[in-house]
């Protein structure tokens, strides 16, 4: 797979990016090189839209988290939206709530990070 394989979009000066069916290895890495793009680019707001995403694996949350770690070392904001109930299940008990913001939508979550929602709905 190729990070071309992976659907992304810029909304004014933030990127969304659709990671797919399912979040693996091969697939995270694909996020996370278009994540790192972005950063490059100078983008700082990311939002990561879940809705077509069924399952996500160990190796593929490993990933998420470096792509958090990514986006805080350039103080940027990055938003999940999207989330199934068994995929918000996993993050809620690995932890990943303390770490990055989660909300119903992928418009929730562009209104939070330019500020025009003061919280997230979830």
């Amino acid at each position: 797979m190729s990070v071309a394989e992976i659907r992304a979009k810029l909304v004014e000066d933030a990127a969304v990016i659709y990671p797919g069916p399912y979040l693996n290895q091969l697939r995270g890495e694909d996020v996370e090189n278009q994540c790192q793009e972005f950063l490059t680019s100078g983008v700082r707001r990311i939002v990561i839209n879940f809705e077509e995403t069924e399952l996500i694996n160990s190796i593929g949350i490993s990933i998420l988290l470096g792509v958090i770690e990514s986006v805080n070392h350039v103080q940027g904001l990055l938003v999940l939206s999207n989330l199934n109930a068994s995929n918000r299940e996993l993050f809620e008990m690995l932890g990943l709530m303390s770490h990055v913001e989660m909300v119903d939508t992928e418009e929730i979550a562009l209104l939070k990070l330019t500020g025009e929602v003061g919280q997230a709905v979830v």
